[in-house]
């Protein structure tokens, strides 16, 4: 129980930390939302290494892996507004599905 009650928390950070990012890459504030892009990495990070031991995953490896290989190219050709429409139009709903409800 104490298990999905993190993942829950977790989960929701991962939600706000994304959303945040995509409101400061549209508003120009690409330093700010790079901090609340790497916040959101280190949640899915999180999420993803606990997602391993779970009886039931909340996460499905085969929707992330695309997505982040996407963000991967963007970044490489720093590619902003790329990876704003990446993480707005597929991570971002791909998180809202990720929000588990346990506490």
């Amino acid at each position: 129980m104490e298990e999905m009650i993190q993942i829950t928390r977790i989960s929701k950070r991962f939600n706000s930390s994304l959303l945040s990012s995509i409101e400061h890459f549209r508003k120009g504030n690409d330093h700010d939302g790079l901090v609340s892009f790497l916040n959101s990495i280190n949640d899915l990070e999180i999420l993803l290494e606990t997602n391993m031991y779970l009886e039931k995953p909340v996460i499905e490896l085969h929707r992330i892996i695309p997505i982040m290989k996407d963000i991967l190219i963007h970044m490489q050709n720093q590619d902003i507004t790329g990876i704003t429409d990446i993480l707005e139009f597929e991570l971002y709903p791909l998180a809202k599905d990720l929000v588990v409800e346990g506490g």
